[in-house]
């Protein structure tokens, strides 16, 4: 329960700190989804685990290289290939993802996405997490540096 207030406070604190997030094919974000899952992987490991199989290596390569570009993961060299990991967590990109829909569609404001948020909270889960939910962000403190 602390976790989530301290998240949803930092949140709310970071409000002008936010960087554009990145933009993601669905190709990139299913490698990302495998990075995430913690060890470095090679080119071809992480071919392996894809799950359509008309993908080449080059092709998986160029991907990796992409993301790479995009800062969102670092690659080292390891005797004849790279090995690649996640350097930008899953937790992250949806914090700038939520960021962005604040400000495009909430002129920056939380309170309507914190709304729309909880809102899905009540139709997708459990009663028992959305009243956790709920009772977390009622405790978030109000900023008094204003």
């Amino acid at each position: 329960m602390k976790n989530i207030r301290d998240g949803v406070s930092r949140l709310l604190q970071q409000r002008g700190l936010r960087r554009k997030p990145p933009t993601l094919g669905a190709r990139e974000l299913e490698v990302m989804k495998i990075l995430w899952r913690g060890a470095p992987l090679s080119a071809q490991a992480v071919l392996s685990e894809i799950s359509h199989d008309d993908i080449s290596l080059s092709t998986m390569q160029s991907t990796l290289e992409r993301l790479n570009r995009k800062q969102l993961i670092a690659r080292e060299k390891s005797g004849r290939f790279y090995l690649y990991h996640a350097v930008v967590s899953q937790s992250g990109i949806i914090s700038q993802l939520l960021g962005e829909i604040s400000e495009q569609i909430g002129d920056g404001k939380m309170a309507p996405m914190i709304s729309g948020f909880m809102s899905f909270i009540d139709q997708e889960a459990p009663e028992s997490f959305a009243t956790e939910m709920r009772d977390a962000i009622q405790k978030v403190p109000a900023d008094n540096d204003d």
